[in-house]
């Protein structure tokens, strides 16, 4: 089990601190986020990065910028703007030796037949832009929110395999929409995504909100999903925020134990 975390979700900002923490945890990586690497340059720095993985030997996935960015915007000059900050994600991602990249598909603010073919074809050509980077992209499920542009695995499944990019899972988002809809979102997501699948986002919450509880905590049972998760050859990025560095240490100790129950 490849495990890592987010310190942006974790409310840190002290990027040797949150070496620190993954070394203290004995985790695999941390995903910096390239939003913050936008507004705080020097808190992200390349050159620190690359010195800290070679220090501690823990490496790096990128979460690409997602604030105010828009890869389906029926406006052009927000379009051109997202995918040249998308690339510019990617090559950091690069830069800093990360094994992959989380990329958000999209908003859609105006519901209509005419505008939703509009939209997809904006984020079609804004991902021809972006595919065939060196850096593999992750694509992650969203709906969230009415204004979340892909509302089905098989919409998410169908966009990645047209642009030959992967996906990212999740759990939480999943668990959230599968409250709503009514039905088993997780299990959904994972049938139709399957091997696309290279990278998790785990985290716990009461099926209302996206509220990044620690793993062991709302009711998104993590148990039925040992296995899967024991086996899974990507990278699980805990994104624990309210609770910060102590909700980290007890979500990793609750995915061990998952993986030692199956093992």
């Amino acid at each position: 089990m490849r495990l890592g975390f987010s310190p942006m979700t974790a409310r840190m900002l002290d990027t040797e601190a949150a070496f620190r923490l993954a070394t203290e945890l004995d985790l695999d990586f941390v995903e910096l986020s390239f939003d913050l690497h936008e507004v705080l340059p020097t808190l992200q720095d390349p050159k620190l990065i690359r010195d800290l993985t070679r220090a501690t030997g823990v490496g790096t996935t990128v979460h690409l910028s997602y604030v105010d960015l828009n890869l389906a915007s029926l406006m052009p000059v927000a379009r051109r703007a997202s995918v040249e900050r998308t690339l510019a994600g990617l090559a950091y991602a690069d830069e800093v030796g990360a094994v992959c990249g989380v990329l958000h598909s999209g908003m859609h603010y105006l519901r209509h037949p005419q505008a939703d073919a509009l939209a997809a074809a904006a984020l079609d050509e804004a991902l021809a832009q972006v595919a065939g980077s060196s850096v593999p992209i992750a694509m992650e499920n969203l709906v969230l929110g009415e204004d979340d542009f892909l509302r089905t695995p098989e919409q998410l499944r169908d966009l990645t395999d047209r642009h030959g990019i992967r996906n990212c899972l999740d759990t939480g988002h999943a668990h959230v929409q599968g409250t709503r809809e009514g039905f088993a979102a997780v299990d959904a997501y994972l049938e139709t995504l399957g091997e696309r699948i290279v990278h998790l986002h785990v985290h716990g919450n009461h099926g209302t909100a996206d509220e990044h509880l620690p793993t062991d905590q709302g009711t998104l049972d993590y148990a039925p999903y040992a296995a899967y998760l024991a086996s899974f050859p990507g990278t699980i990025c805990l994104e624990i925020g309210t609770t910060g560095a102590d909700g980290v240490r007890a979500s990793a100790a609750h995915f061990r134990r998952l993986a030692e129950s199956v093992a």
